[in-house]
């Protein structure tokens, strides 16, 4: 199992920097990069099933692996008694590396699994919950985007953090509250996410996932799941600005941004708050287009295809073998199976020696038999045998032996206790590390997430400031235009006055003329007016002087224009 997750790891970051490298060097749209990652998530998902059935090239790289296990401590030890002259033993043994490693690969692609299973489900529970939406501007904007094929579904969700798609085409549409109230922005929120339906990227984000539940150990996996998730939202707007006009669409964004909220990790959202945000809104106003390269494209995933074969063929091995007999030796027995073994039985006494005859030598005593030969210890250093014999053996001798494995056995339990409580305390600490690192990161996050709000505001602000110097050019070029238009008002005035000031003198002077007070005595009388001759005659010099007196008006005006100007 070791090697096999060391295998993963180096071929998936191959693979991975691999594709994270040509989408960055070789498209420069996003639709193309994302396309690229695309392929590299799929070569991921397919990884595991080249090396399992595809053919093999082996190198001999790993270290050399003992043919005999190596000692293990075991967690538990006992004996049954004998019965019979036959006694049984057993131990429990703790759990090897590539065990642990298993269950370690196991529980984290569970843990990551289940999360986006429980983000699908909350989607699937945000969708039954939520209700139609049948306001014009959204329905409207909806078919100008969706002309053929079936229509997504469009809803109206509470507990919706923002404009999100998810599912297979048609799909469907979430949008919250406050975007709902908002339907100037309803061309291009329909245009985003119409976009992620067609391209199908939501199926694209769960294929992303499970690798990431693959090969969660690897970070790079995680880099290009975000990477992917990046480029998507990138190809879905260059998709979207065909169809909106690129100022209202990244005033939509900022406006989406400045309320946007956690997502579900089965759904990503238009506009989350961050860098990413930034760098799309510099793109969206670049206006830099470039033309797609197909031919160049499927050349890079082709090449992507090429190295992949064969780092998925490649399978480390280990070197030539080398037996171990470290591990051969029996377990030293403990003070219960001391105490539990029958004594030895007394040898039997030599028979009584015949009589020697006279003459003859006496007989040399026979030898004692041999003991048996005890069998050979298991090569797996699971088992443990315990051998008696019934003669041959020195009963001290036997007892020193066991009394100086007995204190070895108490030796290495020591150690193990001593071992144990290391551990511990190495885990409570990286537990305390843990805590304050998630600590800081969330510190951290609210910081940025507070700035991200700070410069969302800043550029709110700079628009505002933008428009109300925009009014203020408008309002001083009125001001302008009127000022330009009173002059023009004041020099007419002054020639009216000018020209009634005549009027009034040359009426004074005509005045003085006997005959024509008498016509204008007749006019009035003619009229109905009874008007004298003598006040005829004071009327005219004050005439002229009203005359004079209304040209020195008409100067100061005309002389009021021309400070004017």
């Amino acid at each position: 199992m070791t090697a096999l997750l060391i295998a993963l790891l180096v071929k998936s970051a191959l693979i991975a920097g691999a594709g994270l490298t040509l989408s960055t060097l070789v498209a420069r749209r996003a639709l193309d990069r994302a396309d690229i990652l695309r392929a590299t998530v799929v070569l991921l998902l397919v990884l595991p099933l080249l090396m399992a059935f595809g053919p093999a090239l082996r190198l001999a790289l790993l270290p050399p692996i003992e043919i005999a296990a190596a000692a293990q401590l075991p967690l538990w030890s006992g004996t049954v008694r004998a019965t019979d002259q036959l006694s049984l033993s057993g131990s429990v043994f703790a759990p090897s590396v590539s065990e642990s490693l298993a269950v370690a690969w196991s529980l984290g692609a569970v843990l990551v699994a289940g999360r986006f299973a429980l983000g699908i489900w909350t989607l699937m529970r945000w969708t039954a919950a939520a209700r139609p939406i049948e306001a014009a501007a959204w329905t409207q904007a909806l078919t100008r985007h969706v002309r053929s094929g079936r229509r997504p579904i469009l809803r109206a969700s509470d507990r919706a953090p923002g404009p999100l798609s998810w599912g297979l085409p048609p799909g469907v549409v979430l949008l919250d509250q406050a975007t709902l109230a908002r339907p100037d922005t309803a061309p291009a929120v329909m245009a985003h996410e119409t976009a992620h339906l067609r391209r199908p990227d939501w199926l694209f984000l769960v294929l992303s996932r499970l690798a990431v539940a693959v090969f969660w150990f690897n970070p790079l996996v995680w880099v290009l799941h975000r990477a992917l998730i990046d480029r998507s939202e990138e190809a879905a707007d260059a998709v979207a600005l065909a169809q909106v006009d690129r100022q209202t669409y990244a005033r939509a964004l900022v406006g989406l941004a400045a309320r946007a909220s956690t997502t579900p990790l089965a759904a990503t959202a238009m506009a989350a708050p961050g860098p990413a945000l930034k760098q799309r809104i510099a793109r969206i106003m670049s206006d830099t287009p470039t033309r797609r390269r197909p031919a160049v494209i499927v050349a890079a995933v082709a090449g992507l295809v090429a190295v992949a074969t064969p780092i998925a063929a490649l399978e480390l091995a280990s070197r030539t073998p080398r037996p171990s007999f470290a591990a051969l030796a029996p377990m030293a027995p403990t003070k219960t199976q001391i105490a539990d073994l029958p004594a030895p039985p007394a040898p039997p006494a030599p028979p009584a020696p015949p009589a020697p005859m006279i003459g003859e030598a006496p007989p040399a005593p026979p030898s004692p038999p041999a003991p048996p030969v005890p069998p050979a210890p298991p090569i797996d250093g699971r088992g443990t045998y315990i051998y008696r014999s019934s003669q041959g053996w020195d009963q001290a001798a036997r007892e020193e032996a066991y009394r100086a494995r007995q204190a070895a056995h108490e030796a290495s339990q020591q150690a193990r206790q001593v071992a144990a409580e290391v551990r511990q305390q190495a885990a409570q600490a990286r537990a305390e590390a843990r805590r304050h690192a998630d600590q800081v990161r969330l510190e951290a996050d609210r910081d940025r997430r507070t700035a991200d709000a700070v410069r969302v505001s800043a550029d709110a602000a700079r628009v505002a400031g933008e428009r109300a110097r925009a009014r203020a050019q408008v309002a001083v070029r009125g001001a302008e235009q009127a000022v330009r238009q009173a002059r023009v008002s004041m020099r007419e005035g002054a020639e009216t006055m000018r020209r009634g000031a005549d009027e009034m003198r040359q009426e004074g002077r005509r005045l003085a003329d006997p005959a024509y007070r008498a016509r204008q005595i007749e006019e009035n009388r003619v009229r109905g007016h009874t008007v004298t001759d003598a006040e005829l005659r004071a009327l005219g010099p004050r005439l002229i002087a009203q005359a004079a007196d209304l040209e020195a008006q008409a100067d100061r005006l005309a002389a009021q224009a021309s400070d004017a100007g």
